[in-house]
This record gives structure tokens, sequence and C-alpha cells, in this order.
């Protein structure tokens, strides 16, 4: 940067995220390509994003796939919250599946309230 002037040789990309949760103004949309990505459909693709991030860990969640798709059924979640579950997890001392779940559930908790007609399982918070 000389005297406040920046060159550059291409044209400069900006990646932002949103979770939705407020309205950008159209003047803003209207200079920006927005993408919406689903959320994953079942276990196997589920389970394709885990081996993306963690690699290995992907074949020893199984479990946690599982749980957080049953989880799901009764308010909404998100996918970076399982990736943080499996992490820790596999990173924590713990003993037996029941604590392994407990813990993930903990690190899982619903981004809103329960989906309407729905209640939690049992030992849910």
């Amino acid at each position: 940067i000389t005297r406040g002037l920046v060159r550059c040789q291409a044209f400069p990309l900006v990646v932002m995220t949103s979770n939705g949760e407020r309205e950008f103004p159209p003047a803003f949309l209207r200079r920006c390509v927005t993408v919406h990505l689903s959320q994953p459909a079942d276990d196997q693709e589920l389970t394709g994003i885990v081996q993306a991030h963690l690699g290995d860990l992907a074949s020893q969640s199984s479990d946690l796939v599982t749980r957080f798709f049953e989880r799901k059924t009764s308010g909404a979640l998100a996918t970076d919250q399982l990736l943080n579950a499996i992490y820790l997890t596999h990173h924590a001392t713990i003993t037996g599946t029941a604590d392994r779940l407990a813990l993930a559930d903990k690190v899982m908790p619903y981004l809103s309230g329960p989906i309407l007609g729905t209640e939690p399982p049992d030992g849910f918070p």
C-alpha cells in the first residue's frame, strides 16, 4: 500500500456466510452471488462431511451421527455442532457409550425451540 492506494492484479473475492438470522439490504444483495447449501439428507452424506473435516474420526463416529439425526427431528441443529461433539468426545477421557452420548448431547444444544407437535425424547434437554 503506497499513499493509501491498493493495487491488485485480480478482482478481490470476499466470502461471507450467514445463518439467515437477519435480512441483508437489497442494495448489498444485488452485489452478491448467493449460494444456498442444503442440510445433509442422510447418515452417509453426513459421514462424508465428518470424513472431510475430521478424517479417521468419521469411521469411529457412527453412533454420534445417528444421535445427531435422532435429535434433529425435535429441533434445529447445525452440522458444526456434530463436528464439535465428535472431536470433543474422541479427545475427552470418557468411559462407556452412555457417557459419550451424554457429552455429545451437551455439545449439540437445540438452536431453536422444539418443532411444533414434537417433544424431545427422554433424557434430552
